[in-house]
């Protein structure tokens, strides 16, 4: 789409999202009446009949696909999607961290131009606004530059263990990747780059004996595991953003027994491929030094960085533009947390932290701002519409907005 088509269409966008202002907040109500525990995998056949008509509505087709222990994942696509070429790809997630029964105790509500309530940022904020922009393209006649595909997981709050291989595939395809996980904190951030994300295990072996009779008999496994803590948070280097993190720990018998295993359960981030390899290689490396004990380590990385290569940079710069044109001064952070935008940015430039403008995501006070959720509206449908991104975009990047 040329500038001059620009400067004419995405005026029609802004005014068609203010117009629709107070509907998408009551439709962001809704979906937050419904609640949808990533452990109670039966709460999504409501959610995604839901909005499933909802994406019908608007011409795309739907395919509900079943999970075997969870609730499985909603696609949606415009003509053309289905077929084996280029695609822009749109990832959310239906699941919440909030039990069944919390909306009851803590009802949603609208006030002071926000909406309170359990799932509202992360992430139902996203999916209303995923809603109201293909409406918006669907009411002003607008055909997006390039078939979009949706996906919506019912998984993504535990790592997406099961919609992982489908996403993937559908960035194999994708020409770029928005991931409408909230924006950083209420000034909005776009998240342009996230950290790796490993989970290890450390478990330690050593030999049990009576602490009173015989206690040099004995190796103490809890010994050691005070030891290996110690040298586990030594590899936390704050400067270059790779972290370790011994989150839980469990040892031994009873007080009178010599430890005879122990174990850790450790959080690690990193933010380059690099630094993850590195910091995983240091952690396998350590041995015990506890005499009598052993020492082995399970897991890895389950999440790869998103890091701001050429095609994500190429897609900031972007979306930026578009944030300009529509009076909207965007701008970009990294994260610690991870999300399905690290997977997919191995195979698509990706932008995450699309999604609704908020704070409190997993806690008692989350809430959207409205009017931040209406400018996001606006900056999708704009994106959407935009022209695809070039296959070698290191050769169109410009910092300059």
């Amino acid at each position: 789409m040329t500038t001059s088509e620009n400067e004419t269409v995405e005026p029609r966008i802004r005014s068609w999202a203010e117009r629709h202002h107070d509907a998408l907040a009551s439709y962001l109500l809704t979906l937050v009446e419904i609640e949808t525990p990533t452990d109670e995998p039966e709460t999504f056949d409501r959610f995604f009949s839901r909005l499933g008509d909802d994406f019908e509505s608007v011409g795309l087709g739907i395919e509900r696909s079943a999970g075997e222990e969870t609730g499985g994942w909603l696609e949606a696509w415009s003509s053309g999607s289905k077929d084996d070429g280029e695609i822009q790809l749109v990832i959310g997630h239906a699941d919440t961290v909030w039990p069944l029964g919390t909306v009851d105790e803590n009802p949603p509500e609208i006030q002071s131009g926000r909406l309170e309530g359990p799932g509202s940022l992360d992430m139902k904020g996203g999916l209303s606004q995923l809603v109201f922009a293909l409406r918006c393209l669907d009411d002003c006649s607008l055909e997006p530059s390039l078939p979009i595909h949706i996906l919506v997981s019912s998984d993504e709050e535990i790592g997406s263990p099961e919609s992982k291989p489908r996403i993937i595939e559908l960035a194999k395809r994708a020409n770029r990747v928005f991931v409408l996980e909230p924006a950083s904190g209420p000034e909005g951030m776009i998240k342009t780059a996230r950290k790796a994300v490993g989970r290890f295990t450390v478990r330690i072996e050593g030999k049990a004996s009576h602490a009173g009779l015989d206690p040099e008999e004995g190796a103490s496994a809890t010994e050691e595991l005070g030891t290996v803590i110690h040298r586990l948070h030594e590899l936390t280097d704050l400067e270059s953003g790779v972290t370790v993190n011994v989150g839980t720990v469990e040892a031994g018998l009873r007080p009178n027994v010599v430890a005879p295993e122990a174990r850790a359960e450790v959080d690690v981030r990193a933010p380059s491929k690099e630094a993850a390899e590195a910091v995983e290689t240091q952690i396998r490396s350590i041995e015990p030094a506890t005499p009598g004990t052993k020492l082995s380590v399970e897991g890895g990385f389950r999440r790869p960085p998103m890091e701001p290569t050429p095609g994500n940079r190429l897609l900031w710069k972007r979306v930026r533009t578009i944030g300009h044109r529509l009076n909207l001064d965007l701008e970009e952070t990294h994260s610690g947390g991870a999300s399905d935008g690290n997977d997919a940015s191995q195979h698509a430039p990706t932008i995450d932290g699309f999604g609704a403008v908020g704070d409190g995501a997993h806690q008692t006070y989350e809430y959207v701002l409205l009017d931040a959720l209406m400018d996001r509206v606006a900056l999708l449908a704009a994106c959407l519409l935009d022209d695809p991104l070039p296959s070698e975009p290191q050769t169109e990047v410009d910092e300059k907005p």
